[in-house]
């Protein structure tokens, strides 16, 4: 099996459920409040780890009492954190409203900001004894620019979660092996006011689309490919897109071709949607491989 590092955010998160979101100006009461490890890069690295894969995590904590449940969660979840860096700030932060399916998010960097473009040069030399490289975009861009030149010169397999959306370069887009975002990120990110379908077909088996309730999409050098989502009740998103990638890059770990594993993002991400929390309903591998053999629960994720 291939070795997987995923380089991003680690967050702590600050859940609050409603029935419904504030307006400007609205105080509204809430139903429930929890607290549990997030960020994108966190997210995505748990989501491997429990389907399997080899996985180290590569970023930024503080110097809070959140950067000591950060360690111990990663630790319990079988990834290797030697390559954390602590900062002399707080670990990063995010405040997530939940209403019914949907959520709405702030997040507040901290340490992340300083998983720049000094850490990565210390930490790659152990980043390139990887073989699937992980990003997304909660950490600055420019670390990203610096070090996927290098990655694809040395022929890793270099995904990105564009997330939050930023544009992107032509030149670092045509650098990464796989490039992951939703219906609403692609067009921002490309710089694009192309249909989904046109977006696919100028970037095939490179451009990966996810579309909510729809599932996921993306081109195969032949024509389109639509994998539909997993059929579960949704109890909260919040953390699906991120189960996605993480398994996509456990089946390419696995040596399986694009289609398969995307197929197998896609049904870690439908169960990942079942529990509150980013990362509470995330699959175990038993889980997601026994519903594969046939188990089918009722009603309709997104992610």
């Amino acid at each position: 099996m291939k070795k997987i590092a995923v380089v991003g955010s680690l967050n702590m998160d600050y859940f609050a459920e409603t029935d419904q979101f504030p307006a400007a100006g609205e105080t509204v009461m809430g139903r429930d409040f929890f607290m549990s490890l997030g960020g994108k890069g966190a997210n995505q690295a748990i989501a491997a780890a429990r389907l399997g894969g080899r996985v180290s995590m590569f970023g930024s904590i503080g110097n809070d009492e959140n950067s000591r449940l950060v360690r111990e969660k990663m630790l319990s979840e079988n990834v290797d954190i030697t390559g954390l860096q602590q900062a002399d700030i707080h670990t990063g932060v995010a405040f997530i409203e939940i209403s019914h399916s949907d959520n709405r998010i702030i997040v507040i960097p901290g340490a992340n900001q300083h998983t720049d473009i000094h850490y990565i040069e210390r930490v790659a030399d152990s980043l390139l004894g990887h073989d699937i490289i992980v990003f997304q975009l909660e950490t600055p861009l420019s670390m990203l620019e610096h070090i996927v030149p290098r990655l694809h010169e040395k022929g890793k397999v270099i995904i990105l979660n564009p997330a939050p959306a930023q544009k992107l370069s032509p030149e670092l887009v045509g650098q990464l092996t796989y490039l992951t975002p939703n219906e609403h990120e692609y067009k921002m990110v490309l710089s694009t006011d192309e249909t989904k379908e046109e977006a696919l077909a100028r970037y095939p088996e490179k451009l990966v689309i996810t579309c909510g309730t729809e599932g996921v999409k993306f081109h195969d050098g032949q024509g389109i490919v639509h994998i539909p989502a997993l059929k579960v009740k949704a109890e909260d998103t919040t953390g699906a897109g991120d189960t996605f990638c993480g398994a996509m890059a456990v089946g390419l770990s696995e040596g399986w071709a694009l289609e398969e594993s995307i197929r197998f993002g896609s049904a870690a991400a439908g169960l990942s949607v079942r529990k509150k929390g980013a990362q509470t309903g995330m699959p175990a591998r038993a889980e997601l491989d026994a519903y594969l053999k046939g188990g089918k629960p009722d009603g309709a994720g997104s992610f």
